[in-house]
């Protein structure tokens, strides 16, 4: 499906992102574009497993943890097809829509779930609860995350969950918030950012501990859920038999620059520029 001449981004989808954090497009991306990003997934996976068995782990773009999930970090510099799918004319809908006449493409990860097949526990594939912006232990503009479904997301293989903005918890002796922004220039609410705690049993860091199960997102394969770096969003366990794949790209309307501003924290490629 050609999405060059539809309105992707409504100002409905812009009213659910000041409102809740996070709108849904089903089905945008394109075909070709599944194809490609499915065929670079596969050779990634194969290199890495065959690093593994020779104990090479000197590719620091490409990591994979022994608990059945793998991370491919800006992967583009390795393939770089994959500019087609960061660059293309739906995301420069949805991400002019968003943050406005100024976009920057900051940084991007493709994450892999193995299946059942795998003799992986699934639980080891879960992701706790926490905001991208989590991850940055400084106070910065919040940026984009146009999370990709590269293959249908379904309740038993690994999708995401988000909760909705209106379900923050409050501030208690679990859930401090450490600063507060707006979360695209042009709206007037602002989003807390938590303080995140590292999980005791991975790598994960966490900033909900509340029971709130959240929205899960159920989708078919090539929808991209737009949501805010302020966003608390977690993920459940593959406890299908096929990988499931997904493809966060992320953009800002001013570059994420280091904790010194001195350098960028991951990239700073210009998008869309004012002229």
């Amino acid at each position: 499906m050609s999405t060059e001449n539809l309105l992707l981004v409504t100002p409905e989808h812009l009213k659910q992102f000041d409102e809740h954090g996070y709108f849904i497009l089903p089905s945008v991306i394109p075909h070709e574009h599944i194809e490609i990003m499915t065929e670079i997934i596969q050779r990634a996976i194969e290199k890495r497993d065959q690093d593994l068995k020779i104990e090479l782990k000197v590719d620091g773009l490409i990591q994979c943890s022994t608990d059945g999930k793998y991370f491919f970090f800006m992967h583009e510099d390795n393939e770089p097809e994959m500019n087609k799918i960061i660059f293309s004319s739906y995301m420069k809908q949805i991400t002019k829509a968003v943050l406005g006449e100024t976009v920057y493409y900051t940084h991007s990860e493709i994450v892999v779930k193995r299946g059942q097949e795998g003799k992986i526990n699934p639980e080891r594939t879960t992701f706790a609860w926490h905001q991208d912006s989590g991850y940055v232990p400084y106070q910065h503009t919040p940026y984009l995350s146009c999370w990709c479904a590269l293959t249908e997301m379904t309740s038993t293989n690994g999708t995401i969950s988000v909760l909705p903005i209106e379900q923050n918890p409050l501030e208690d002796e679990n859930h401090h918030i450490n600063w507060s922004d707006k979360p695209r220039p042009s709206t007037e609410v602002k989003f807390p950012c938590y303080q995140h705690r590292k999980d005791e049993s991975s790598p994960d860091l966490i900033g909900y501990f509340g029971s709130d199960p959240g929205i899960e997102v159920t989708c078919p394969i090539g929808s991209i859920v737009v949501f805010s770096s302020l966003t608390l969003h977690c993920s459940s366990s593959n406890r299908s038999n096929a990988l499931r794949s997904a493809y966060n790209v992320q953009y800002a309307s001013v570059p994420l620059m280091s904790e010194d501003n001195q350098s960028f924290r991951h990239k700073a490629d210009p998008f869309i520029i004012q002229s």
